[in-house]
């Protein structure tokens, strides 16, 4: 896939249900920080430019980012879950 592959290192995630959009991570924006990037395939089964995951502010949220997410997900419904909860789970007080 030309269209969506690029140098740095890269993983292929996920699939949408209907098998035309999917996730995938790249450090190709600075080398260090993965991002999570979108991209959809055609009715010709080619590939669209990637795009990074969309953010209310993405100048400031991709220059201030200092995580690197590894496992995007698309989802039905929202994710709902609680801190302490997740820390109890983890055996940690």
């Amino acid at each position: 896939m030309d269209e969506v592959n690029s140098d740095c290192a890269e993983s292929l995630h996920n699939w949408s249900r209907n098998s035309r959009w999917f996730f995938f991570t790249s450090r190709r924006e600075n080398g260090l920080y993965t991002q999570i990037y979108l991209s959809s395939l055609d009715e010709n089964g080619k590939a669209t430019k990637p795009f990074l995951l969309p953010q209310r502010n993405p100048k400031r949220y991709y220059r201030r980012l200092m995580y690197s997410f590894n496992t995007p997900d698309f989802v039905l419904q929202r994710v709902v879950w609680d801190y302490k909860d997740i820390v109890k789970g983890l055996g940690q007080n």
